[in-house]
């Protein structure tokens, strides 16, 4: 890696696991601990990497859709929670997705940061094209305020995802909670 970030969240791994050797070329000089949750088949897979000088891993739990790990800050000393998050991109799995994000949020004794694809968006806005929200939107927003979470906002531009067409549907699909 050429920085050195303390917390890293991949999504959309496709990979049901992960062979040394990738960790390896990922992370050279083994600064993090790694956790994997499988992709299903062709789609999903969840990777996280938690810098070890500055985390200690208390515990994991897996969902299918989030991978959250119990954090010990060295530095700060306190407990808290990040999120991995891989949203369903499937129209029919959205209500399983947004019921597990609100099992995770409801159930979590300590601050968190919920972060990654959750292949949803919130607001009109958050695409570039004439649109109507999606019936899954009103059940996400619900979620955020429920739980008092802030939607952080995104530094070097508006969306997160393009479909790469000559005149492209961009979209906010990605966020930081």
């Amino acid at each position: 890696l050429e920085h050195k970030f303390d917390i890293i969240g991949l999504q959309e791994t496709m990979q049901a696991d992960i062979d040394d050797s990738i960790l390896r070329k990922l992370d050279p000089s083994q600064i993090y601990l790694w956790k994997l949750l499988p992709s299903r088949g062709r789609s999903g897979g969840i990777l996280s990497g938690i810098r070890v000088e500055f985390f200690n891993v208390g515990s994991f739990k897996e969902g299918k859709y989030i991978l959250q790990l119990n954090l010990w800050d060295k530095t700060h000393k306190i407990k808290w929670n990040f999120m991995n998050v891989y949203g369903s991109p499937h129209e029919e799995n959205k209500a399983e997705f947004l019921t597990e994000l609100a099992s995770f949020c409801g159930t979590c004794q300590d601050p968190f940061l919920a972060g990654g694809d959750f292949n949803l968006f919130r607001f009109t806005n958050e695409k570039n094209k004439s649109t109507i929200l999606s019936k899954h939107s009103g059940t996400f927003n619900s979620i955020i305020s429920c739980y008092d979470l802030l939607d952080l906002s995104l530094a070097g531009g508006r969306f997160t995802w393009s479909n790469n067409q000559a005149s492209p549907t961009l979209v906010k699909l990605d966020r930081t909670l």
